[in-house]
């Protein structure tokens, strides 16, 4: 199987087991990934120094020899200690789509291979799930203490209720002690500034934060025809029409949407990105890499 297919939403769909698709991801990016965004076991190399008598052969980037045809020495800095923390939208909304093809699905594979491949660095792993009623919420407890156990969570999720008051979570991120790279994985259909505020102040106190917007291909090029009824899965507030009367103002309200979220979030220092859930998983893995070597 080619590389590509192993990031494919449609064939990803397919295999219910989140932790082969994890590995099947992550494992087909990295196999297409520079060497030097690739993940260690929770170190840095960012330093050479030429090859010295006394030196320990099992140091030497046999890689840079080939390269250079001089013999190095990798330098290792000193082990970051940093918390990965999956926040997931589990409110109603992201329910929208068909069967397996929901961003409620396309997000537990992501989120999936985001712990996979954070767990994969040798970094700490927290998790939570937002949702009126249906919370989840697991701690960090050290090096492949989690995994597991989130895998599990991820499998019984089912999208219900709204998104819930941020204040329940964010004394828990405001209080820890070690940098966090905190990352969102929601369609972004909250009422009010309360997430953006909060994110806003985590990157502020030099935590690294990073929002993946999930939209379904039909929120973003409005694909429907006919005549038409819009509910809004979460307030239950409907709208009539036909698709060609509704298209114009549609799209002129996604567009004041999806890039007001992007101007307040970066005005905040707040990475976005908008994922399409049509798309391969290996952006958002790459987002990923790219937001915690900023860490160092």
């Amino acid at each position: 199987m080619r590389r590509s297919r192993f990031l494919d939403p449609a064939v990803l769909a397919r295999v219910r087991d989140l932790r082969l698709v994890a590995r099947a991801v992550v494992e087909g990016f990295l196999s297409g990934l520079h060497p030097d965004l690739r993940p260690g076991a929770g170190i840095d190399f960012s330093q050479y120094r030429s090859f010295e008598p006394g030196d320990d052969p099992r140091h030497l980037d046999w890689r840079l020899y080939a390269r250079s045809d001089r013999f190095y020495v990798r330098q290792a800095e000193v082990e970051r200690d940093v918390v990965v923390r999956l926040l997931l939208d589990a409110s109603r909304s992201m329910a929208h789509g068909e069967g397996r093809g929901s961003k409620f699905d396309y997000a537990r594979r992501l989120i999936a291979a985001l712990a996979y491949l954070a767990d994969l660095g040798g970094d700490h792993l927290a998790f939570h799930a937002l949702a009126g009623g249906a919370a989840v919420d697991l701690a960090p407890r050290g090096r492949r203490g989690v995994l597991p156990e989130l895998l599990a969570r991820l499998e019984a999720l089912e999208p219900a209720g709204t998104w819930p008051a941020w204040s329940e979570l964010a004394p828990r991120l405001a209080a820890a002690r070690s940098r966090q790279l905190v990352v969102v994985v929601s369609d972004l259909y909250q009422q009010g500034r309360e997430l953006e505020t909060a994110l806003g102040r985590l990157a502020a106190r030099g935590h690294g934060v990073l929002v993946l917007h999930l939209m379904a291909r039909d929120e973003l090029d409005f694909t429907f025809d006919g005549d038409l009824l819009f509910e809004d899965l979460e307030t239950g507030d409907a709208v009539r029409g036909h698709a060609d009367a509704l298209r114009p103002a549609y799209r002129r309200r996604l567009e004041r949407f999806l890039e007001g979220w992007r101007r307040r979030l970066l005005e905040r220092r707040v990475d976005y990105r908008l994922i399409p859930t049509d798309q391969p998983l290996d952006h958002a893995l790459r987002a990923l890499l790219l937001r915690r070597r900023a860490l160092r």
